[in-house]
């Protein structure tokens, strides 16, 4: 049965005193029975959780909010637990469903319950409810969590709009973003100045011409093909995304992302690389992100918002870019697509990936190493499994005495700026340092 035949007229209202959520109304199938067989394999969760789910899928549809509520954070700490447990991949990709389907009851149930004053809900709970489910779920009725979110979110903006209106607002409270709700911060001159003093802090290194990656003006797809493709050989395009809306008609800053992004609940990386041992992951929002690592850093430990699907969460900004036309080249349609996005001074140590690779500056600057797969065995990857793809050398700071291999390595390197695309061949090992406030965008195909 298709998403379109399941969907049916829910008789769920929309909560009083709420922006019309217009088409989101109607997301739901006509029962609870049919919304929960997007589990493929429900009862093998167990009888006891398929009892929770499906007691929560039909107060939702009785119109039951609270005990709908209630029971979806009991059952998401249960599929939390499971998810976390062992190694992802082995993890039963049932829970991953069932996490989608409990934080869309939850998400709708919360919509319904911001005028309980009891339960202090507010639209930011609700965002970062899709957020997490988003994270951690399987995508289930055309993306639905994402879908939502992105109507939340103008719905929220309008509301935001309509009370920014009313003079009778407390200042304060209007300018740190918490009035009507925690979301998206507006705080354009802030956000200005500090994207002015991040830009004085670029300082771009000196390039030895007989290392430079070659540069080549938008080529056509029979010249990239023939010059770069098949000689599987770097360089950098340019003038080859600069229509993207993201240079154009929305123009990213950190006062845009803000404004798109900032209530939206992301992974980020905390620590100098993820080879340290004091590496970690921690859940934060967009502006949580911004404040803490980028305009106001308490102290030198970095935030990355590195290699994640931010464009499947956040469709907003998907619509702000497109997938380069040399994609085509490639054997498979699908072009895994990940953001990075980072203060001055984040890395990724040296290392190397199995797919094409073409790394799009967006905003600031960053400088790139790269290294032929020719070259591996100069490289010492890492003995373990789970860096086998990551040198153990520093290629800033190398250990000769450790690593003689390393010096006779040869390389190439360059400075992307805003609008350039670097074209990474599968295996070649590179080394990627942000100069500046940086937001790449990553296109993976093979």
């Amino acid at each position: 049965m298709t998403t379109e035949e399941k969907k049916g007229s829910s008789s769920i209202p929309d909560p009083p005193a709420y922006p019309p959520l217009g088409s989101l109304s109607n997301i739901l199938p006509v029962s609870a029975t049919e919304l929960l067989s997007y589990i493929p394999d429900l009862p093998s969760l167990g009888a006891a959780f398929e009892s929770k789910l499906t007691s929560a899928a039909e107060n939702l549809y009785s119109q039951n909010f609270g005990q709908c509520f209630e029971t979806c954070n009991v059952l998401l700490d249960q599929a939390w637990e499971k998810l976390n447990t062992g190694h992802w991949k082995d993890v039963d990709v049932n829970w991953r469903y069932a996490f989608t389907l409990a934080s869309m009851l939850k998400a709708l149930s919360q919509c319904r319950l911001l005028n309980d004053s009891e339960r202090n809900i507010d639209h930011a709970d609700i965002l970062k409810t899709c957020d997490i489910g988003l994270l951690m779920g399987q995508p289930i009725m055309d993306n639905v969590l994402a879908r939502m979110s992105r109507k939340f979110r103008e719905s929220f903006s309008s509301l935001r709009d309509k009370v920014s209106g009313d003079n009778t607002l407390d200042t304060e409270q209007n300018n740190s973003g918490q009035l009507p709700c925690k979301i998206a911060r507006q705080d354009n001159d802030v956000d200005n100045d500090a994207d002015s003093k991040t830009e004085s802090k670029t300082v771009s290194p000196t390039l030895s011409k007989a290392h430079e990656v070659p540069h080549c003006c938008c080529p056509s797809v029979e010249m990239f093909n023939a010059t770069f493709f098949d000689l599987q050989h770097p360089v950098v395009v340019t003038d080859a995304i600069g229509y993207w809306p993201a240079f154009t008609t929305r123009k990213w800053s950190l006062a845009y992302l803000r404004d798109i992004a900032g209530a939206r609940t992301v992974p980020v990386e905390i620590g100098s690389r993820y080879t340290e041992d004091d590496w970690t992951q921690k859940l934060m929002t967009v502006n949580e992100f911004i404040d803490e690592y980028i305009t106001n850093p308490k102290s030198d430990t970095k935030g990355y918002l590195a290699q994640h699907n931010l464009f499947d969460q956040i469709s907003e900004l998907k619509d702000d870019i497109s997938v380069p036309v040399y994609c085509c080249l490639g054997n498979d349609e699908d072009v895994d697509i990940n953001a990075w996005f980072g203060p001055a001074g984040t890395v990724s140590p040296l290392h190397q990936d199995p797919k094409h690779n073409f790394l799009c500056q967006v905003m600031g600057e960053k400088y790139v190493r790269l290294y032929s797969p020719d070259y591996t065995e100069h490289m010492y990857p890492h003995p373990t499994k789970l860096l086998d793809n990551t040198s153990q050398v520093d290629c800033e700071n190398p250990d000769l005495e450790k690593f003689p291999k390393f010096k006779d390595a040869v390389y190439l390197e360059c400075v992307l700026k805003p609008g350039d695309m670097l074209y990474i061949p599968p295996k070649h090992w590179h080394f990627v340092r942000s100069l500046s406030v940086s937001f790449s965008v990553s296109f993976w195909w093979q």
